[in-house]
C-alpha cells in the first residue's frame, strides 16, 4: 500500500474515535466516516474524507537528495442536523463539529497513533456553511482542509 493510503486510513481511524466522550458529536458508527466524495449523507452526523492533491516540494539546501518533501491536501466534509428551530443552531453545531475534527486531528499531528509516524506535521483549516445554500435544507456543513507534510524516500513507499 502507498504511504498516502496509510495516511488516509489513519485519519479515518482517528475520526472514528470521535465518540461523544470529550467531543460534542459521535461519529464512531461504521457508516459515519466515509472515504470518498459522495455528498448525499445517509446518516448524520457524518464525515466524508477525500484527497484533493499530493504535491512534491524540493527546497534547495534543505531537501535531502535521496528524498522528496510531500504535501497532501485532504478534505473532510461534515454534515449534521439541527436540534431545534433556532436560526443560529446549524451554524453553532457546524462550528462544534469543526472543533471536534480539529481537536481530534491536532491531538495526533504525526498520525502515529502509537505506531509508526506517517507524517511530519499537519494543519487544519475550516469553514462552515448553511446546507440551504447548497440545496440541503436542515443540514449544517463543516468543510475542513487538512494539509499533511511528510518526507518520502526516493523510489520507495516510506
Amino acid at each position: 500500500m502507498s504511504r498516502e493510503r496509510n495516511i488516509v486510513n489513519q485519519i479515518v481511524s482517528n475520526l472514528e474515535a470521535i465518540n461523544g466522550s470529550g467531543y460534542t458529536f459521535d461519529i464512531s458508527g461504521t457508516d459515519q466516516v466515509i472515504i470518498g466524495d459522495q455528498f448525499n449523507p445517509i446518516r448524520v452526523p457524518c464525515a466524508y474524507v477525500f484527497v484533493s492533491s499530493v504535491d512534491t516540494n524540493q527546497e534547495p539546501g534543505v531537501t535531502v537528495l535521496t528524498q522528496y518533501d510531500r504535501t497532501m491536501t485532504l478534505n473532510i466534509i461534515g454534515f449534521l442536523n439541527a436540534t431545534n428551530d433556532d436560526p443560529g443552531e446549524l451554524m453553532l453545531r457546524s462550528l462544534d463539529f469543526q472543533s471536534d475534527v480539529m481537536k481530534c486531528l491536532e491531538s495526533d499531528r504525526s498520525l502515529g497513533n502509537g505506531g509508526s509516524v506517517l507524517c511530519d506535521d499537519l494543519e487544519v483549516s475550516g469553514r462552515t456553511f448553511r446546507g440551504a445554500d447548497l440545496d440541503l435544507p436542515m443540514l449544517g456543513i463543516a468543510a475542513l482542509i487538512v494539509t499533511i507534510r511528510y518526507r518520502q524516500d526516493a523510489g520507495t513507499g516510506t
